[in-house]
Formats: C-alpha cells, sequence, structure tokens
C-alpha cells in the first residue's frame, strides 16, 4: 500500500511539472504573439554603404538596382524562438527573388542573411496565420515590396537618383503618398559631406497587413534616423564601384 502511494505521489509530482512546462509554454507563445503592429522596411542601395562602419565589406550586387526589403520585423520583439531553425529546403522557390529583392549588402552569403533574418524576426512573426512559416514570411515580404513600389511612385513623380539635385523631404512624402499613404516614414544617414541622404523607407501594419498600426513606444532597432524636414534630402545613384562613397 505504502508503494502505491509513493507511485502515486511521483506521478501527481511528474503531471504537475508537465503542466508548469506547458503553461510556460503558454505564457511563453502568448508574450511572443503579444506585438501589435510590424514594419516592413525597404532599402536603398545606392545609400547603404555611406554610413557603414569600416569593419565591414560593403558589396552592391548588380542586380540590385532597385529598392530593396530590409525586413519585416514585429515592433519591440525580436529572438523569439531559437529552436525554429531555416533550412535551404524552406525556401526552395523562392532563392531567386529573394536574391534580388531582398539582399544582403555585406560579404556573407544570402542564405546566412536570410536565416539571421529570420532568426531574429520571422520567429516573432511566425505565430501569426499569415507568417507562419518561414515560406509564408519571406513570400509576405516580396508580395508588400510589389504592393508598396517605391521606385514606381518615385519613377511616376519625377524624383530621380542625382549626386547634384536634391529634394525638400515633403516632396518625396507627397510622392509616396498614393502608394504608401501618410504613415510613412523616411530614413536619412549623414555622408562625409554632411549631407542628408535618403536610405531607408518604413510603413507601419497591423498582422493582416493593413497600414496605418499606430504604437506607442515602439523601438527602433535601425542605426537610421528620421529625415529633417529643415534639410533637403539628397539620392543618391547606384555606384556598385565606390558604394561607400557614391557621390564624391
Amino acid at each position: 500500500m505504502m508503494m502505491r502511494g509513493a507511485v502515486l505521489t511521483i506521478l501527481g509530482l511528474v503531471w504537475l511539472a508537465g503542466a508548469e512546462i506547458l503553461w510556460e509554454k503558454h505564457e511563453e507563445r502568448f508574450r511572443f504573439c503579444s506585438w501589435k503592429c510590424m514594419k516592413f522596411v525597404q532599402m536603398w542601395p545606392g545609400s547603404f554603404c555611406v554610413a557603414l562602419g569600416p569593419r565591414f565589406d560593403c558589396i552592391i550586387p548588380e542586380s540590385a538596382d532597385s529598392w530593396t526589403i530590409h525586413g519585416l520585423w514585429p515592433s519591440n520583439i525580436m529572438n523569439c524562438c531559437s529552436c525554429w531553425h531555416l533550412f535551404p529546403s524552406d525556401l526552395m522557390e523562392l532563392p531567386q527573388q529573394l536574391a534580388r529583392h531582398w539582399p544582403t549588402f555585406l560579404n556573407t552569403s544570402s542564405f546566412t542573411f536570410w536565416r539571421a533574418e529570420w532568426q531574429k524576426h520571422g520567429t516573432c512573426a511566425g505565430c501569426t496565420e499569415a507568417l507562419s512559416s518561414p515560406s509564408k514570411y519571406f513570400g509576405a515580404a516580396l508580395a508588400l515590396r510589389t504592393m508598396y513600389n517605391i521606385d514606381g511612385a518615385f519613377q511616376r513623380a519625377g524624383i530621380i537618383p542625382s549626386c547634384n539635385h536634391s529634394y525638400q523631404l515633403n516632396t518625396l512624402r507627397e510622392a509616396l503618398v498614393p502608394v504608401m499613404g501618410k504613415e510613412q516614414e523616411l530614413q536619412c544617414v549623414t555622408d562625409r559631406q554632411a549631407r542628408q541622404v535618403l536610405v531607408q523607407l518604413k510603413v507601419s501594419l497591423f498582422s493582416n497587413f493593413s497600414a496605418g498600426c499606430l504604437e506607442e513606444g515602439t523601438q527602433d532597432f535601425s542605426p537610421y534616423r528620421p529625415c529633417r524636414n529643415q534639410t533637403r534630402v539628397f539620392y543618391f545613384p547606384l555606384n556598385q564601384k565606390n558604394p561607400r562613397d557614391p557621390c564624391p
């Protein structure tokens, strides 16, 4: 009888431990899925290397001749699941599109770059049905790039890359309104000649990809800052041979 009681006690402790683990996993999933907004971010290759630290090798591929994807980032959260790995087979139908529209500009392999994006941001986005696998996550970013076509918006407004001509920030914003809406953030860097240079554009989305999601206290993990309205903005042309100083 005592033996049976001891066994039941052990089984009870095992059940409680299992229940506690399940509850912790539930709490962990709830915490990871608590984000409300996500940022879809596009990068202009002509300016990416301008403010990059000297310890990084910066390479602009020949195929990167338009605005590229920088990331699809759930707000205020990163690195949600270290055990959810990305494998080449997860992207079987996407490598050519990703290489053109979501390339790396650093001296690393494309897959290493995409794996880092998935680990840092995709695992957090993956708790929603529309982004619940690597193929869905990367495919959604490619579709958003088509929807938010910066190249087309600028071309229609007569805004072209130039080393000599600069733009008022409002001119750039107004050109993007038909495509992006008004809730957009243009980000800039400062080059060695103290010129304000357009490098990145962010639009804030709900988890269903509709625009206009606003969230207080959003952390910005980007090294870039909003373009200043008081200073004219340069939109540098691509310069694969001298990407760090495209307009000397």
